[in-house]
């Protein structure tokens, strides 16, 4: 691995540059578009991406599809994936015009399906919401600390989300390789559990040793009473990464684009409510600011560093 990366990009990820691309973002929608399709489309199909049990996804969701639907004048369909890769080619195959991603396979939809980020999670000062990648353990597997697990790896059974996940591959994975630790070949057994859930209950179970959850999803599992703090402990944070986008296909029209963005924009406005049942739900944002591409390059930089792009 390039030492220079390695270093601009390991443990630290990058804050600094994180903060710049956070006041560069903007809500500019340039777009190589059909000019028929806001009219063509009276479809709105949305992708979601698995960061939990796809039933229990859909359920919560239900509240913004109606909401969308009331805004927009279209009717929605829903649909949940397997993995992150499936919404992603999804996306490709023009099978979906929206998608929920994280940052890193938003990045992947970018290159291979022309995706345009166009809102993310803000905070009430109309900045970037950021979230944190964790590394947990559970009681039972004589890791108390990042050191322990970092000085005993050939012993350890490691548990990843998806390939294509920011907070449960990327940033977990380049903070290991940064520090001298191989996942692939200096982990005794090393695997993807497919969600943000499945990978924390893998290492409540004791299937493995130590997993990388984001905190949302920790938090979700404790809130939820599936786990306690007690059963998963966290012995690494991340620091901040900017929360995921919603993207839409490239080739839509740039109005009806514009309309998608102004709906999640306006939805804390315009229907409280639905908002805060998501916000509580979904990824706890508060509301939702106007972004592009540009708010992803780090994230792009990461991806290419480890040999992902």
């Amino acid at each position: 691995m390039n030492k220079t990366l390695v270093k601009r990009f390991g443990i630290g990820v990058a804050l600094a540059m994180l903060v710049a691309l956070c006041v560069a973002s903007s809500g500019c929608l340039d777009s190589k578009a059909k000019p028929s399709d806001e009219e063509t489309v009276g479809t709105l199909k949305i992708g979601l991406i698995p960061t939990e049990d796809q039933i229990e996804m859909l359920k919560k969701f239900g509240p913004v599809q109606e909401y969308l639907e009331t805004e927009l004048g279209m009717k929605i369909e829903t649909f949940t994936a397997t993995d992150y890769t499936s919404v992603i080619e999804a996306m490709r195959a023009d099978k979906i015009d929206v998608a929920f991603f994280g940052p890193f396979s938003y990045v992947l939809a970018a290159e291979q399906a022309e995706a345009e980020a166009i809102v993310t999670g803000g905070t009430e000062a109309g900045d970037v919401a950021t979230y944190h990648s964790c590394i947990v353990t559970h009681p039972d597997s004589g890791i108390t600390c990042i050191e322990d697990l970092l000085n005993n790896s050939s012993e350890i059974t490691f548990s990843f989300v998806d390939p294509a996940s920011t907070s449960g591959n990327l940033i977990p994975r380049g903070y290991l390789l940064s520090v001298g630790v191989d996942p692939d070949t200096d982990f005794k057994t090393c695997m993807f559990a497919g969600g943000h859930d499945a990978s924390g209950l893998a290492v409540k179970s004791g299937n493995v040793d130590a997993g990388a959850i984001y905190d949302i999803g920790y938090n979700r599992l404790i809130e939820s009473g599936a786990a306690t703090p007690d059963d998963l402990i966290v012995i690494w944070t991340s620091d901040p990464i900017p929360k995921s986008p919603i993207a839409v296909r490239g080739d839509l029209d740039p109005a009806l684009k514009k309309r998608i963005q102004q709906a999640f924009v306006d939805m804390p406005e315009k229907d409280p409510e639905v908002m805060k049942a998501f916000e509580s739900k979904w990824e706890k944002n508060e509301m939702y600011v106007a972004i592009d591409d540009s708010t992803y390059e780090y994230v792009r930089v990461i991806g290419k560093s480890l040999g992902y792009i």
